[in-house]
């Protein structure tokens, strides 16, 4: 089946493919495919010869002269340019046509690739390869139908580059795979860094995506990279003028979110997940716990990292189930709330050595140390919480005063992670920013990387407190009677009634990720579902992970035992806490009304009221603003 494409993807993926060698000189789209069919390949130039490989290599002219049609009859990668006077003109142009049966039937030594990947890192040995789709599961006609429907419901990403960046076996950061010198935070760091030239498509989906693109790759993640606790690994697309254009100008979420990237995040499934190094991760498996959490932060009206579901192919390999992601950095905030990406400052925790650091991924640390210096005062001291926020000694908003915590935001992000229970946070995966020059929220919270949640009904983290973190802050204001009168209230408020943290509302959100990726489950399971069983048991023998074994069971005990009881646990455990509400938050000031931004940054003053789209944009009068409290 040839895919669809719209006018509005084909016109953004040819202003970004900034090549001489343009799509429509391939005869046929890229996409997905499942007849037999032949591909032409015509020059811009009369004068020009096209070259061209089907290995992944890049085209010279000494590659293969386009003289006949190339038939395709399975999943090929096409790679091509035009040759004129023994010169390239301009970049290569790479096209991906996926075929549902060579995904099905996908070996387990496909020519080409090794049959080992990198040494281990914290135990003796090296990674055995895995590329097949087992048999065991892909016999079964109803399954072989499953992941053949899963390919059309979601996009397909294709990442293709000379195998030898991906794969090479050679110690060298020129050349060397990044697959293999995964660049982990412990052992040697061999890999670390290693950038590579890599051709990006995003095809098909329920967006009818059409995006053909340069960028660099590197590896993205923390323990993630580590070899023998999980081979499927992830990556960050970097654009940059060295590698194609210096930014990607596409919807890549659609028509309500941003358009323009300097990086994307290509995110792996690995904590609770089926190929994770411990048994009771991988009987956790559901492939929602992230999305879910970044999905409530946008419903709670939030700055939240967007993101999609693909299925991902390397080389033309199916790689599996995975999350194109919004990288959090001064390019996300000067693309959601308008100014320069030097105005933002960034905070994070980096993972070095075994050892955790907060840092300035952008920007400076100066005002995250002053926030915190007024968070351990305010502990005691109403003033410095006023303070905190902007506001005068009596909680009455102070112009000159510049507010460093949105704390409404602060106490809705600590909620998400408190009813998920999340048991990998906060000495890691949280993200903060502020707007240095238009400062008028203070430093929210983004939820990044909430894969360990809702993993026990009684799993409590109202006690946690790392310095420098979010529980120390948090820690630190519940001890004023103004903070923990607004976290009990709005505890109350979400976890009751019609809250957003109830039964209901968690349920639908739950299901409308389960729903978007049911089908895709099933080629996953193929994938990696037997990997720690057959490949490398690692620390325990697994057993066949399968969309209607383990993950059926998962998924019964959180629609029957988890989501029906978990508000109430919350409650309760607050409660235990002593924490209570005196009523003083609802006589409370609270921070100034919102103010009103355009796209561009520029104030406008006009009613917010209107059709709400994503990421806090309304439509006004005909025009596009975004609140920005």
């Amino acid at each position: 089946m040839m895919m669809k494409r719209t006018a509005t993807m084909l016109l953004a993926a040819l202003l970004t493919t900034a090549m001489p060698l343009r799509a429509q000189q391939f005869s046929l789209p890229h996409g997905l495919y499942s007849q037999l069919t032949t591909l032409r390949l015509t020059p811009n130039d009369p004068d020009a010869q096209v070259y061209y490989t089907l290995d992944c290599s890049e085209p010279t002219a000494e590659s293969l002269p386009y003289t006949s049609p190339i038939v395709l009859s399975k999943t090929t990668v096409v790679r091509a340019v035009e040759v004129k006077d023994g010169q390239p003109l301009g970049r290569s142009v790479t096209q991906t046509y996926v075929f549902a049966k060579s995904v099905i039937e996908q070996p387990a030594e496909p020519e080409g690739f090794p049959t080992r990947w990198g040494r281990f890192i914290q135990t003796r040995g090296t990674a055995p390869a895995d590329y097949e789709m087992d048999p065991e599961l892909t016999a079964d006609a109803d399954v072989r139908a499953c992941i053949a429907d899963a390919l059309s419901e979601l996009p397909l990403l294709s990442l293709v580059s000379d195998r030898d960046y991906f794969f090479g076996l050679d110690n060298d950061p020129d050349r060397g795979g990044i697959y293999i010198y995964t660049g982990a935070p412990i052992g040697n760091g061999a890999g670390r860094d290693w950038v590579r030239p890599c051709s990006v498509e995003l095809m098909g989906g329920p967006q009818q995506h059409n995006l053909t693109t340069t960028c660099a790759i590197t590896l993205h993640g923390g323990h993630g990279r580590v070899p023998e606790k999980n081979p499927k690994h992830s990556f960050r697309l970097s654009f940059k003028d060295e590698y194609g254009p210096s930014k990607l100008n596409y919807p890549v979420f659609g028509e309500e979110g941003v358009a323009e990237f300097n990086k994307l995040i290509v995110r792996t499934f690995f904590g609770n997940s089926w190929q994770h190094w411990k048994e009771d991760s991988r009987t956790r498996a559901q492939y929602t716990r992230d999305l879910w959490a970044r999905q409530m932060q946008r419903r709670l009206g939030h700055p939240f990292a967007d993101g999609i579901y693909v299925h991902l192919f390397i080389d033309g390999l199916y790689w599996g189930l995975y999350n194109l992601a919004e990288r959090i950095d001064d390019s996300y905030c000067k693309e959601h709330f308008g100014g320069r990406k030097e105005d933002y400052d960034v905070v994070k925790v980096e993972e070095l050595s075994g050892r955790q650091v907060v840092e300035a991924a952008d920007g400076t640390l100066d005002k995250w140390d002053e926030m915190l210096s007024l968070v351990r005062r305010a502990a005691t001291d109403d003033d410095s919480y006023f303070r905190l926020q902007g506001l005068d000694p009596q909680g009455r908003p102070d112009p000159t005063l510049e507010p460093l915590l949105d704390v409404d935001a602060f106490i809705d992000y600590m909620l998400i992670n408190h009813y998920g229970g999340n048991t990998d946070w906060d000495i890691h995966n949280w993200y903060a920013f502020r707007n240095r020059t238009r400062a008028d929220r203070g430093f929210q919270f983004i939820c990044w990387d909430t894969e360990s949640i809702f993993e026990s009904l009684t799993d409590n983290r109202l006690k946690l407190n790392n310095a420098g973190c979010p529980s120390e802050i948090f820690t630190c204001l519940m001890n004023n009677r103004h903070f923990q009168d607004r976290y009990v209230d709005r505890a109350s408020e979400l976890l009751t009634g019609d809250g957003q943290l109830t039964e209901p509302h968690v349920v639908a959100l739950w299901d409308s990720l389960y729903a978007t990726i049911h089908n895709s489950l099933y080629a996953e399971s193929a994938r990696w579902g037997d990997y720690r069983r057959d490949v490398h048991p690692y620390s325990t023998r697994g057993q066949f992970y399968t969309v209607d074994g383990p993950f059926a069971t998962e998924r019964q005990r959180l629609l029957d035992d988890y989501f029906p009881h978990r508000s109430a646990q919350l409650l309760s455990d607050i409660r235990a806490m002593g924490w209570t509400s005196s009523g003083i938050a609802q006589q409370q000031a609270r921070p100034t009304p919102p103010t009103l931004y355009d796209l561009q940054g520029r104030r406008v003053v006009q009613s917010a009221s209107g059709r709400p789209l994503a990421n806090g944009i309304y439509v006004s009068r005909g025009r596009k603003i975004r609140i920005v409290r």
